[in-house]
């Protein structure tokens, strides 16, 4: 007995001596550059197998021996080893970049932090740095030539004009086809509303990433395959833009760093040629448009010799007196800092533009804030708020007479269109159809503005070490009122004594994610990170429309003063709901294993077919790891990496599952007519609708040589896009309806895309930074729905742009000269081509390869960048030719008179041809400008995007208020090379919409120079 009391006696001391010697430490783990938080880093105690990693706001908590040392090392940064004590003390631990650092963290789907060098599918990420640097309204141009795999457009030179982005290139028939953009992991509306008469007839709008401040941006990475949006979703399937703002971090804790800065810009439009020689008239024969007289046509006499009651006529040149300088003034102030519990930053800006057309303006404030606070021991609350209000003047684009450039560009170089108004009050016209573009710009107009809210929240709780719990919930909502007015006298619009329109759109979005994650180490080989997670997405969206037409009072804009009254009212909801998982396995920091899953359900498809799942598997083995290659002095890390995903898409709007009733038309009359009203039931006819489906496969290479001096990735992808929605798609007529809402077709993306980075220069004061990237992309549509020859996506339906089948996304039909199966003109008896009766295929608006180049040489606190962007091929029809070929303005029409001879046969003798003919007026008018072939031109360019030169005066502003003082002088938009005849070749009036390469009677784009100043203290 009395053994058996010794011996527990014995156990029971040890235990408590062994319990004494062991006890828990807790502490943070930072980044010391900036002390933003450092997740996943390896917390290890020195000489075992035991430890832990950091949670995602980078604390960690492990069991250790008395007088144990920890080991702290991560991807990127230098290892530190620090000697625990009996303090008790929370250890605050700042790793410091290595200069031997291989990748870094970047954020992934959901606002996940992953060190780069485990990702397993190709994301490429852009400061926010650049992005301000770029000096972009639009946040989206901001991207233009930096990034692999991305194809970004501006729609024209108009302020406040929409840009649009796709990745890897269009896999959608008629749906969406650019990226998702998400905003601290909360999806954000990226669409454009547009004009309500259509891109055709009135131009765009701007699209919604526009709202965002470049100001606020920490970084922006772009997720480019599927594996890696599969988290996202359905929308996310186009690839994703995912944006991080600042938090705050990186000032001196304890106290506020107040940055402040201005920039002013010189906007000047990249106007097309027009010929200079030739007056007002028609066959040589002067028509004197000042005297009143009324001609279409410049192809009356030289003007050089001429002359009217024995004074010379005044040559004009309309183009430029009509244009100006533009300007931009761009403002912001931010206040941050942080302590050990919390963070802040309040930013607001103010950008205000000048367009280079009278009457035109964009201006937009933006008010953020975020807050990030300690509630209490492991729990992290983070809160957000964004407002931005825009405000956007603009005159009408596109083949609408209300378009005053229809007329500045037709213009005879012998017509003074000043006075705008004759005595009588009517305008001066050089035609009876067209405006004076002057009248216009005083007597029509349109407005769009924009209040939005987007608020987040964001409560983060780590009950342990290794596991966190995330609720995370955000909103986008946003009102935008649209209102465009015509004064009494307007030429060839809905009526001579004008109209109005007013359109108010309520826009509403709320996503909820619920997200538990763990990250642990299994020993030294193994570590593992889990998450679950649920997603509820809700859109609200309406949308009321009020027109007036004949206006009572001459202008009075208000719907009262009109006559005819109409107006449309629409509501439309829609909910996704989506439960998800991923699983990463990293063994020996050399092989990882990626799992995603998805399963959505959503309401906009048919009830048997709401919920779909998806996923994806990839997989990344870094050679050199396993080669013990790390400090190679050539090649010092190098991954393989692979991946599948077949995910699904639900890219439809709502209500496309009935066919409701609706405001009927017949013929020339509008309901309600003479007090009465009509409905007619929709003629688009509602098939069962169920997901998209995407499947991709993608492989890579990356590597990184000379100690990081050098890195060189390389992705092939195949995507197969499957059972694509559209709207509209014509049918046959037996059916009773002639178009249908359908999966109707199929699309095939396969494509490269190489990203090279060189530092060849790095000394303690001159630093050389060289970034590359290429993209070929092969987009083809390879099945359309039987009985189903083409789909229309933008244009007129001659000239217009098509999806084919066995063809490339995006064909342009038209009109064209009659060949042979060899490809030769058949010319007419006369030496002349002939237009056929038939129309064809006459471009493909996809281009053959993208690339960019990136410089930044640094010397001291001298600061030298570029970016060049070039585009290779993608045809675009320039329907501003089509018209004015006619009209004998464009340059090529000064070659009048001059004799050639067509390359081809003669139809009727099938002989080469011989004959020498002039270039005369019917020429032009009748054969040249009657095909649409004419008007086909490459959209190849080479741009000096951007190039900046920049000093800061830090280093002489010692024992100054001031912490940074920089100047810097920038240069966007120099075209260096285009074949393209018009303002610019990146253009497009159908906007962000699927209709590439249509452009009709735009702004031109503008070159700029900007003088900027950022001071911090």
């Amino acid at each position: 007995m009395k053994k058996g009391l010794f011996l527990w006696l014995f156990v029971t001391i040890c235990m408590l001596q062994a319990y004494a010697q062991t006890r828990t430490i807790t502490g943070k783990v930072t980044d010391a550059k900036d002390g933003t938080p450092l997740p996943g880093v390896n917390v290890l105690v020195k000489g075992t197998s035991k430890g832990t990693i950091s949670g995602p706001d980078g604390q960690f908590k492990v069991e250790v021996p008395a007088g144990a040392s920890l080991i702290f090392s991560f991807v990127g940064y230098a290892n530190q080893t620090v000697v625990t004590d009996a303090s008790g003390n929370t250890l605050t631990i700042a790793l410091k970049g290595s200069n031997q650092s291989l990748n870094e963290l970047v954020v992934t789907a959901l606002g996940i932090k992953r060190d780069k060098r485990t990702l397993t599918y190709a994301t490429q990420e852009v400061k926010g740095a650049a992005i301000v640097e770029a000096k972009q309204n639009n946040l989206v141009n901001a991207l233009s030539g930096k990034v692999a795999g991305v194809q970004i457009t501006n729609s024209s030179g108009m302020p406040g004009s929409s840009a649009r982005i796709v990745i890897r290139g269009n896999s959608s028939l008629t749906g969406e086809n650019q990226a998702l953009v998400v905003v601290d992991g909360i999806p954000m509306d990226n669409g454009e509303a547009g004009n309500p008469d259509g891109a055709l007839s009135g131009g765009g709008t701007s699209n919604r990433a526009a709202d965002i401040d470049p100001n606020i941006i920490e970084s922006i990475n772009v997720l480019k395959g599927s594996a890696a949006t599969a988290l996202y979703g359905s929308a996310a399937a186009k690839g994703a833009i995912i944006i991080t703002t600042k938090n705050g971090m990186g000032a001196k804790s304890g106290k506020p760093t107040v940055s402040v800065s201005s920039s002013y810009s010189f906007e000047n439009p990249i106007l097309p040629s027009f010929q200079d020689k030739y007056a007002q008239g028609s066959g040589g024969k002067y028509v004197n448009g000042n005297a009143g007289q009324l001609g279409s046509t410049s192809w009356g006499p030289l003007i050089d010799t001429l002359k009217v009651g024995g004074v010379a006529v005044p040559k004009r040149d309309n183009v430029k007196e009509f244009f100006r300088t533009g300007h931009t003034s761009d403002n912001n102030v931010s206040v941050s800092g942080y302590s050990d519990k919390s963070n802040y930053l309040v930013s607001y800006s103010f950008v205000k533009t000048d367009g280079t057309m009278p009457n035109t303006d964009y201006s937009r404030h933006a008010l953020f804030a975020k807050y990030g606070i300690e509630l209490a021991k492991n729990l992290r609350l983070t809160t957000q708020f964004n407002y931005i209000h825009s405000d956007n003047n603009r005159l009408l684009e596109g083949n609408s007479l209300a378009n005053p450039l229809w007329t500045v560009y037709s213009a005879p170089i012998s017509w003074n269109p000043l006075p705008s108004t004759k005595p009588d009050g009517s305008q001066q016209v050089f035609r009876a159809a067209r405006n004076n573009p002057y009248w216009l710009v005083d007597n029509t107009g349109l407005t769009d503005k924009v209040n939005r809210i987007i608020p987040v929240i964001n409560l983060s709780y780590s009950p342990l070490s290794w596991l966190t719990i995330t609720e995370r919930f955000g909103a986008d909502m946003y009102v935008n009122n649209t209102d465009y007015h015509e004064n009494v006298g307007i030429i060839g619009s809905k009526s001579v004594d004008g109209r109005l329109y007013k359109r108010d759109i309520q826009y509403q979005q709320f996503n909820h994610d619920l997200m538990i994650q763990a990250r642990k180490n299994f020993g030294e080989d193994w570590t593992t990170d889990l998450l679950i997670g649920n997603n509820i997405l809700s859109n609200y969206n309406n949308n009321n429309y009020v027109e007036g037409v004949a206006l009572s009072v001459p202008g009075l804009y208000t719907i009262a003063n009109t006559s005819n009254v109409s107006s449309t009212y629409n509501l439309y909801k829609s909910r996704k709901v989506g439960f998800y998982a991923q699983a990463n396995v990293e063994w020996r920091k050399m092989l990882t294993l990626a799992v995603t899953g998805r399963y959505d359900g959503s309401s906009v498809l048919s009830a048997d077919k709401q919920f779909y799942p998806y996923g994806s598997v990839s997989g990344g083995f870094i050679f050199t790891e396993a080669l013990g290659m790390s400090d190679n002095k050539i090649l010092n890390f190098g991954k393989l990496r692979v991946s599948y995903s077949a995910v699904g898409n639900d890219n439809v709007g709502p209500y496309y599952l009935q066919t409701p009733y609706i405001k009927a038309s017949v013929g020339n009359i509008n309901f309600p007519f003479q007090g009465q009203n009509g409905y007619l039931q929709s003629t688009t006819y509602a098939y069962p609708l169920k997901n998209e489906s995407v499947k991709e496969f993608e492989v890579g290479l990356e590597t990184k040589f000379f100690q990081n001096r050098a890195g060189l990735e390389i992705s092939y992808f195949d995507r197969k896009s499957e059972d694509l929605l559209t709207t509209s798609t014509p049918i046959s007529g037996a059916t009773g309806y002639p178009a249908a809402s359908m999966n109707s077709g199929d699309m095939r993306n396969k494509g490269v895309e190489v990203v090279l980075n060189l530092t060849p220069v790095k000394t303690k004061n001159l630093t050389w930074d060289i970034g590359v990237n290429f993209t070929k992309i092969d987009n083809k549509v390879t099945r359309l729905a039987p009985g189903l020859n083409s789909i229309f996506l933008a244009g007129f339906t001659t000239p217009g742009i098509y999806a084919f089948a066995d063809q490339a996304y995006g064909v342009i039909m038209g009109t064209h000269f009659k060949r042979n199966d060899a490809g030769q003109m058949l010319l007419s008896d006369d030496g002349y081509p002939q237009v056929a009766d038939d129309i064809a295929a006459i471009g493909y608006v996809t281009p053959k390869w993208l690339g960019g180049i990136t410089s930044t040489l640094t010397w001291k606190a001298l600061t030298f960048s570029f970016v060049l962007d070039h585009k290779h091929g993608g045809d675009i029809l320039n329907l501003d030719n089509h018209y004015l070929f006619f009209y004998g303005t464009p340059k090529v029409t000064e070659n009048r008179g001059t004799n050639v001879v067509f390359p081809g046969i003669i139809e009727s003798t099938q002989k080469q041809n011989t004959l020498s003919v002039p270039l005369t007026q019917s020429y032009y008018t009748d054969i040249y400008s009657a095909a649409d072939e004419s008007s086909i031109e490459d959209g190849s360019f080479l741009k000096l995007r951007q190039v900046s030169l920049g000093y800061n005066f830090g280093a002489l502003l010692k024992g100054t208020p001031f912490k940074s003082l920089a100047l810097n002088v920038t240069g966007t938009n120099f075209i260096l090379h285009k074949n393209y005849t018009g303002s610019d070749p990146e253009v497009s009036l159908n906007g962000s919409g699927n209709g590439q390469g249509f452009a009709n009677f735009m702004a031109p784009s503008n070159h700029t120079v900007i003088i900027g100043l950022k001071a911090t203290f």
